[in-house]
């Protein structure tokens, strides 16, 4: 059984994860997974997250700040001269910065809030306890940093899990606020943990290894020009599906 995390953002379809299911499917047969073995789900949590809009844009100001001169400082210390030219030439990194703080509230609440951070943690231990085999998670965007802070908080839940696949992280982006609420330095479960990234998306996935200790991790080219069509191509690319059905179906690229 296959189980989707989504990222933030706002979706009122609790049903999601069935697009990604039926893009995916055909990519696992080719790999050779039987399709009566195919079973999907997805976790949802978009109803107990603020809502994107400008009260949030007032309320996180002070850490949008921050987070910029952190993104800045990032790029200039942890990418080669050909990434940096790639990301900032079209102005990316500011398009993020307002994605951030017009869109992803949520995010900071997640990982500020008390309330809401064991609200969405207990989504996903519900989702996960609900299912009667160990599943392979797939968390995308920022829902890997929710997989990632719920999974090492509760240990009960790990048997539940066979394989843990984080697509797109931003992980090394939000590092500074994930750690108030997980050691970045610790796997968040025993069983295996793929991390499949871009080379070129904004979220800078293969940077997650700078902080993070995934067992294996795959890169792929899934646009050649625009980092944050990058991002959002793994569950409609042709090659961003055939490296996650890989990943999922466990064979070693």
């Amino acid at each position: 059984m296959i189980i989707f995390i989504h990222g933030m953002g706002h979706n009122p379809s609790r049903e999601y994860w069935s697009g990604w299911a039926k893009n995916l499917r055909p990519h696992l047969i080719e790999q050779g997974v039987q399709a009566r073995d195919l079973c999907f789900d997805g976790i949802y949590y978009y109803d107990l997250v603020p809502q994107p809009g400008d009260g949030w844009k007032k309320l996180i100001s002070l850490f949008s700040r921050d987070f910029f001169e952190e993104m800045k400082e990032d790029v200039w210390q942890n990418m080669t001269r050909e990434e940096l030219l790639r990301l900032t030439k079209r102005g990316p990194l500011d398009a993020l910065i307002d994605l951030v703080v017009d869109h992803f509230g949520d995010i900071f609440c997640y990982l500020l809030d008390d309330k809401t951070y064991v609200a969405v943690n207990q989504r996903v231990y519900q989702t996960l306890e609900q299912t009667g085999r160990p599943v392979t998670l797939v968390a995308y965007s920022l829902g890997s940093m929710v997989a990632f802070c719920a999974l090492q908080r509760n240990k009960q839940i790990h048997p539940r899990i066979k394989h843990f696949i984080t697509v797109g992280s931003p992980v090394f982006w939000f590092r500074r606020w994930i750690r108030r609420r997980a050691d970045l330095g610790q796997k968040p479960l025993p069983a295996p943990w793929t991390n499949l990234a871009g080379r070129l998306d904004i979220a800078c996935p293969h940077l997650l290894s700078l902080n993070c200790r995934p067992d294996a991790q795959v890169e792929c080219l899934l646009d050649q020009y625009n980092p944050i069509k990058g991002h959002l191509a793994y569950i409609h690319h042709p090659q961003g599906l055939k490296t996650l059905a890989r990943a999922v179906a466990g064979k070693k690229e």
